[in-house]
């Protein structure tokens, strides 16, 4: 999906049970590639791009997916759209996609009886139990202005945190209300129960703009901070979860 996936796992538990879990996690994780990912040629998505096949004759999960985006899409008042803006409107649901796969590969994890693991794609990751070290997951939030700087960080267990933003592939997300880029913001968190949903909103709420963080303000469990393209902050009212970088 144009990214990087990792899987860190602090059980202690047989190396031979973490490494199938892992294994099995990735295979899924390519299997979901194999449908969605607009990077590849071979993939369902790019088909059916092409006019070479039908979203009713693929996959139950891309209907889901798109269902899913068509969703979004109406609660955000278009801002949100898993169509490319300009012709021929080719279909991307890398918006929503990216963060429910990795939620439904981290299963495997789960069906191990693994309780303590961190899994990332691209940044966006679920977090699962304690560290090593029986303290929660720290997450780093960067600075989309500034490279290599942290702006805060998270202390996350049991919870999902997903970022989008300008900071590695500049303004490629766009406000489907203008059919062009998403300029307002640098970069937008999401912290929740569900890394599906915290991916989706942190999308949907950067084409949001400046209306981002008060429309994920009132979505229940979740949480968010942006930062615009001057450096300003704002956060929802239950950003406590956020520190100030050390």
């Amino acid at each position: 999906m144009g990214t990087v996936a990792s899987i860190h796992v602090h059980d202690d538990a047989p190396a031979g049970v973490v490494h199938a879990a892992i294994d099995e996690a990735l295979a899924e994780m390519d299997r979901l590639e194999a449908m969605f990912s607009t990077f590849r040629d071979d993939s369902v998505v790019s088909a059916v791009n092409r006019g070479e096949r039908s979203v009713l004759d693929g996959p139950a999960e891309v209907i889901d997916v798109l269902d899913a985006c068509t969703w979004l899409e109406q609660v955000t008042g278009g801002a949100f759209r898993a169509r490319r803006p300009e012709p021929p409107f080719l279909i991307d649901p890398a918006g929503f996609v990216k963060g429910w796969a990795t939620e439904r590969a981290s299963a495997a994890l789960e069906r191990a009886g693994l309780h303590r693991w961190c899994f990332s794609v691209g940044g966006d990751l679920i977090a699962r139990g304690r560290s090593r070290s029986d303290r929660p997951w720290r997450i780093a939030v960067a600075n989309p202005l500034r490279g290599g700087e942290v702006v805060a960080s998270i202390a996350l267990s049991d919870a999902a945190v997903a970022t989008s933003g300008t900071s590695e592939r500049g303004h490629h997300l766009w406000d489907g209300r203008r059919a062009g880029p998403a300029t307002d913001l640098a970069s937008l968190t999401v912290i929740g129960p569900h890394l599906t949903w915290a991916d989706a909103f942190a999308t949907a709420a950067f084409a949001l703009g400046g209306d981002g963080v008060p429309w994920v303000e009132q979505l229940e469990g979740y949480e968010a901070l942006s930062i615009d393209a001057g450096g300003r902050l704002e956060a929802t009212t239950g950003i406590a979860l956020l520190e100030p970088a050390r």
